[in-house]
């Protein structure tokens, strides 16, 4: 009986031995996809690779940002820790949270009476930089809640501070004498006192010369509030009788040589008490001014004493009429 005859569909390849012209290609397409297939499986794995390095990262970033030296919680207790060394009179502590560069308080925290101190020094919020940290801080001075901004700066392995705590203090003076402001001497020349926030004392001066009360003021360290400090001692009764005894004195002098221009007919023991001139000199000099009038004339003289160092005496006088040198007059 007669075969029947075989068909393929185009295309068909079944059955194709495998050196014929049909297989070839295919292998090449099958190995050509299994490549393919293992780049992707390689270009997947690299990019979990770079992810979990990434995340692992940012993982030991963020622990270090909540623990480390340079985290939210080290500054935190690093400005903490400045008040509480304020707050308990320890003048090493404070002074090592600051910068070297920061400038110091004119007076150390333990120079302030224990009870003018600040009290329950507290952290309130903080917020990091590149490098630096704010952090908002309160405490108690007197009976008053003060809430304040402190400036921090990663140095030395450390946060600390920018600044000091303390406020600048204008200060009104009236005689170049040394005043204590707590335990410090405050010198005439001196316009501004950088003071710690607490309450300070300014001493009283009894002497026989000069004479001041006793003053207490606050300070609360924030910049923004105004405090000043008026120490105006003045002279006692005595000292300007002494000055006004000195200027007649040279008067009379002047009268006998009669080598000074005076107005004729003038009684030195009518001239009026002397009045304080504002004066920059030494520590301790002070300058009155006597008027000295008769009819139409008119003519001052000056007086400068020179005060010995507890104010009780005068040390050295001496006395100018206008326009002429000054000479010694007691």
């Amino acid at each position: 009986m007669a075969e029947m005859p075989q068909f393929r569909m185009p295309g068909d390849r079944t059955g194709a031995a495998p050196g014929d012209a049909g297989g070839a290609p295919r292998r090449r397409w099958v190995e050509a996809a299994a490549e393919r297939r293992l780049g992707r499986s390689h270009l997947v794995v690299a990019l979990v690779a770079l992810l979990l390095g990434v995340v692992g990262t940012l993982g030991v970033q963020g622990i270090a940002q909540q623990t480390g030296p340079r985290s939210e919680a080290a500054a935190r207790e690093a400005a903490a820790s400045h008040l509480r060394a304020i707050a308990a009179g320890d003048d090493e502590a404070a002074s090592l949270g600051l910068l070297s560069s920061a400038e110091r308080a004119a007076a150390p925290p333990s120079s302030i009476d224990e009870e003018g101190r600040i009290r329950s020094p507290r952290v309130v919020a903080a917020r990091l930089g590149d490098g630096t940290a704010r952090v908002d801080v309160a405490y108690v001075v007197g009976d008053r809640t003060v809430l304040r901004p402190l400036d921090l700066v990663y140095a030395d392995g450390a946060w600390r501070m920018q600044r000091t705590l303390g406020e600048q203090v204008p200060i009104a003076a009236a005689l170049p004498v040394p005043v204590q402001v707590d335990a410090i001497a405050v010198v005439p020349a001196t316009r501004t006192l950088l003071l710690l926030p607490g309450v300070h004392r300014a001493a009283p001066i009894e002497t026989a010369l000069v004479t001041m009360p006793g003053q207490v003021f606050e300070v609360d360290g924030d910049a923004r509030s105004t405090v000043a400090l008026d120490l105006r001692p003045s002279l006692t009764e005595d000292a300007l009788a002494q000055l006004r005894a000195a200027a007649i004195r040279r008067l009379e002098a002047c009268e006998a040589s009669r080598g000074c221009a005076l107005p004729a007919g003038l009684d030195p023991a009518s001239i009026p008490d002397p009045v304080v001139t504002p004066r920059a000199g030494p520590a301790g000099e002070i300058a009155v001014e006597v008027p000295i009038v008769q009819g139409d004339v008119a003519t001052s003289m000056l007086v400068v004493g020179r005060m010995s160092p507890d104010l009780s005496t005068f040390e050295s006088l001496r006395c100018a009429l206008a326009l002429e040198d000054a000479v010694s007059c007691g």
